[in-house]
């Protein structure tokens, strides 16, 4: 008895040692429970959709397994960016990242641009800019970068003038614009709720993603915004990460000729985004 017992416990240790092995019947699904998963950051809206039919095919035929997260706000993807929650992100433009930056004290980094749709006017009362009554009530986001954008938008229309130095950290309605001849009445909100907001007001500026998520046609929109440089939606990483195979990965799929051919499909939305310079490069 007393060998037999050692036999099975000499059998028992085998086995056991096989399975922390990886070895037997469960040692294959738990090799594969090993393999990262990259988490890429997203907004509501079209930048999702750009990522899963542009730019994951590319990397999954290198064998990436990708998972789309996706926040409510402007601020939840760089926090979960810089505390390792996520991989990398695309929801932020340059100018926005370096705020971001300078006030949470992270280290985060662009590493290229994609096709972004313009913060443009929209309005469910008026069909044009003309139409607007002096003293209209304009929503624009109370984000400090997009409050900069969207007086700028105003700016481009010659509606409003700016004073010619600005602190973009504190940017005001009130105290940045220098001349204002409909008196329009600026009201910040979230980003988020501007789309929610157009029976409410005349008109209101909201960013593309925004617009996108929630049913508008960008061809509706009353003011057209001419996407200055700098402010073109960007792949975002950790510093130690831009040197990393999977950001190379990454831009290399958006310089490739199937992201551009998603890009070109009139059956995209994509398909009326700006393109950022370089766009048509081969990197």
């Amino acid at each position: 008895m007393k060998k037999i017992g050692s036999i099975v416990f000499l059998g028992l240790l085998l086995a056991a040692t096989l399975l922390l092995a990886g070895c037997g019947g469960g040692g294959k699904s738990a090799s594969k429970g090993t393999e990262k998963v990259y988490k890429v950051g997203v907004c509501a809206g079209p930048y999702g959709p750009m990522f899963d039919k542009a730019i994951r095919p590319t990397l999954e035929a290198k064998g990436y397994k990708i998972k789309l997260v996706e926040f409510s706000d402007y601020v939840q993807p760089n926090t979960s960016l810089a505390e390792g929650e996520i991989d990398a992100s695309l929801f932020q433009n340059q100018v926005f990242l370096e705020n971001s930056n300078k006030a949470l004290g992270f280290d985060l980094k662009w590493v290229a641009e994609v096709p972004t749709a313009p913060i443009n006017i929209y309005s469910a009362k008026y069909k044009k800019m003309e139409e607007l009554p002096d003293g209209a009530v304009i929503a624009i986001p109370n984000d400090n970068t997009n409050i900069l954008r969207s007086l700028r938008v105003l700016e481009q229309g010659n509606y409003i003038k700016l004073k010619a130095d600005i602190d973009a950290a504190k940017v005001t309605p009130e105290g940045d614009i220098l001349e204002n001849p409909h008196h329009y009445k600026i009201k910040a909100a979230n980003a988020e709720l501007l789309p929610g907001m157009l029976d409410s007001v005349d008109a209101a500026i909201i960013n593309g993603n925004y617009a996108v998520g929630a049913g508008l046609n960008l061809a509706d929109a009353i003011f057209f915004e001419k996407i200055p440089d700098r402010y073109y939606n960007t792949i975002t990483v950790r510093k130690e990460d831009v040197d990393a195979q999977f950001t190379k990965d990454i831009i290399s799929a958006i310089y490739s000729d199937a992201f551009r051919k998603v890009i070109e499909d009139k059956s995209n939305p994509f398909f009326a985004f700006a393109r950022p310079a370089g766009y048509n490069d081969n990197k």
